[in-house]
């Protein structure tokens, strides 16, 4: 540890309040006297965002970061906050001192000594540890620049003002042997993936045996087809190159910025901390500067781009790994990333290569079953609030093996639909109720005021043959279209809602409903109910489960009412387990319900005799 590094850890420590460390929104360190009034341990704080909250994060913490993002918001540098913790009762001044005008990066001061305290420690670490801006030539490492020159022989390239790429002495020499476009990308000018693939090569070998922290950032624009599809090739490769040159600006030194291909870039670091946990911290601020490099609008032509990344970031700290290898890490915590909701970053985590082990092998398992018929669905039963008889049923798919244990629907749906089998599935599930209808009917169990459900997944949506699916279906078992009703999601509907508007109203005008499903907990503006062609609404189960025990869920659940009443939609509860929430659903005026309180989804035998009870 450097003088400064140890003179930053005594300052921090030996101000008698708590003191946390904030840029861009993510906690970076603080101190002891911090974690014990927020009753944390250091890892609960290190990384944890003012914009999400974990599983993990204590009730102080928690409500401290709501009172600091109302503070930020209103530029305020003095709030007064009640602690709800056991040990400290009463009330915490909170100083919030902007480091910076913008406030990506600020201090907390957990004190009763006022802002000038807080003030004197900022300045005093300011001094201790000072961040002077990037000149060309400087290393970008740990986050920061330094002022530390790269010997001739360490360097690949640097990198100047303009964003142009100079190579040292060994890249002239791969260049002269192979030739520029060999290690060159032609659109960005930046090292392809073959220079990358040899630079971090040669990296590994020269430090086999020594003590390394390097980090690889493998950087994926997050829906960069669309501008394609949108305004042509042509447009998207402008967006690359001035994605490219915004990325350049903020590497220097011995790192190395790479495209490796279409919208990837990867960023490799050689040498962030000796110390891992402080190396992370490190790379995952060089993350974050990259993705804002990202977010900065883009003009060309006339069209404004706005565009976000999904980061991956592997860390380095066993020169005896292979470069394809750490690469490899790098693009599956990139993945990783993007499965989180893109737009954000992931470390490469062992687990996730498991995971990801298991995901081919249910892939493997799932396209067996559809061969081997081991799909069938359950349907749980819709009842009517008001009179308590059957409205009709939910399709739900079940996934039996041959040793008849049934696997999870919340373990094998996500892995159909992300390996695009959900769509041969959907069908199937499609085809099958209409089957299952057909026999209702034959058997004189089927009435005209009866719905069955079918969920359609997002991917099923986006099939270009649903709708000759569903016509298909109905026409081959001879089915009345008004006894089918889809289910979607609320966030499939709002990605593209012009599309969506047009492929619904192609189906409901053959005669069938659609319901939103889920509804409350994805990204909804009420004002889509009034876009949007729908039949129904089903409120999500999180809602309805505490329904009779909290105020706030019941609230919920009364503007849910209100505002489907308005636009003329019928209401379905989810997940109804007791008497005392079928009652509250009652006196709401709730027109349905499915549940335990009636019955768990059954086989189609079990239903039928529900029907013919």
């Amino acid at each position: 540890m450097s003088s400064k590094e140890e003179l930053y850890k005594v300052l921090v420590e030996s101000v008698p309040y708590g003191a946390l460390f904030f840029a861009y929104g993510v906690c970076v360190d603080a101190n002891q006297n911090a974690l014990k009034l927020l009753g944390c341990e250091l890892n609960q704080l290190i990384g944890a965002s003012l914009d999400s909250i974990t599983g993990d994060e204590t009730t102080s913490f928690i409500d401290l970061k709501l009172q600091l993002k109302k503070a930020l918001r209103e530029r305020r540098t003095q709030i007064s906050w009640t602690y709800p913790g056991q040990e400290y009762d009463g009330t915490v001044s909170v100083d919030v001192v902007y480091i910076t005008e913008d406030g990506k990066e600020m201090v907390v001061m957990l004190n009763s000594e006022g802002a000038d305290a807080a003030l004197s420690v900022v300045d005093a670490l300011a001094k201790a540890n000072p961040v002077k801006p990037s000149e060309p030539g400087q290393k970008f490492h740990q986050g920061r620049a330094s002022s530390t020159q790269a010997e001739p022989e360490e360097v690949d390239f640097v990198v100047v003002d303009d964003g142009q790429v100079i190579p040292d002495r060994r890249v002239s020499e791969r260049r002269s042997s192979k030739g520029r476009d060999h290690y060159f990308d032609n659109l960005t000018s930046l090292p392809n993936r073959q220079m990358l693939a040899e630079s971090l090569h040669d990296f590994l070998e020269s430090h086999r045996d020594q003590t390394v922290c390097a980090a690889v950032m493998m950087l994926d624009l997050d829906h960069f087809k669309d501008i394609n599809d949108s305004w042509g090739h042509g447009v998207g490769d402008q967006v690359i190159k001035k994605i490219g040159q915004a990325l350049s600006g903020l590497v220097a030194g011995d790192n190395m910025l790479a495209r490796m291909s279409g919208d990837e870039f990867v960023l490799f670091i050689p040498q962030l901390s000796e110390d891992v946990s402080k190396a992370a911290r490190d790379a995952q601020a060089v993350a974050e500067k990259l993705g804002e490099a990202v977010a900065s609008p883009v003009f060309l032509d006339g069209h404004e781009v706005i565009l976000t990344a999904s980061i991956g970031i592997a860390l380095v700290t066993d020169a005896a790994i292979s470069a394809d290898r750490v690469l490899q890490y790098a693009d599956t915590a990139m993945y990783e990333a993007k499965r989180k909701g893109r737009n954000s970053m992931a470390f490469f985590d062992p687990c996730i290569t498991e995971k990801a082990q298991r995901q081919i092998g249910m892939n493997t398992r799932l396209r067996k079953a559809m061969d081997n018929h081991e799909f069938v669905l359950y349907i749980q039963p819709q009842i009517s609030v008001a009179t308590g008889e059957l409205l009709g049923g939910e399709a739900l798919l079940r996934w039996m093996n041959s040793d008849k244990i049934t696997n999870m629907p919340s373990e094998f749906i996500p892995v159909l639909e992300s390996s695009g089998l959900i769509v041969d599935v959907g069908r199937w599930v499609i085809r099958t109720s209409c089957e299952y209808l057909r026999n209702f009917i034959d058997m004189g169990l089927w009435q005209d005021h009866m719905r069955l459900g079918i969920n359609i997944s997002p991917r099923q949506f986006r099939d270009p043959q649903l709708l000759d699916i569903v016509q298909h279906s109905m026409k081959s078992y001879d089915i009345n279209p008004s006894y089918l009703n889809f289910e979607v999601t609320e966030s499939l509907v709002i990605e593209d809602v012009d599309e969506a508007i047009k492929k619904m109203e192609a189906i409901k005008s053959l005669g069938a409903m659609f319901s939103i499903d889920d509804f409350g907990i994805g990204y909804s503006s009420m004002i889509y109910l009034k876009r949007l062609p729908f039949d129904q609404l089903k409120i999500d189960r999180e809602f309805i489960r505490n329904l009779h025990r909290d105020p706030e869920s019941r609230g919920i659940v009364e503007a849910i009412m209100a505002v489907s009443k308005q636009y003329g939609l019928k209401v379905t509860a989810e997940g109804v387990e007791s008497e005392e929430a079928l009652a509250i659903l009652r006196a709401l005026g709730c027109h349905s319900y499915q549940g335990a309180h009636f019955s768990m989804p059954v086989p189609c035998e079990r239903f039928s005799k529900l029907l013919a009870a």
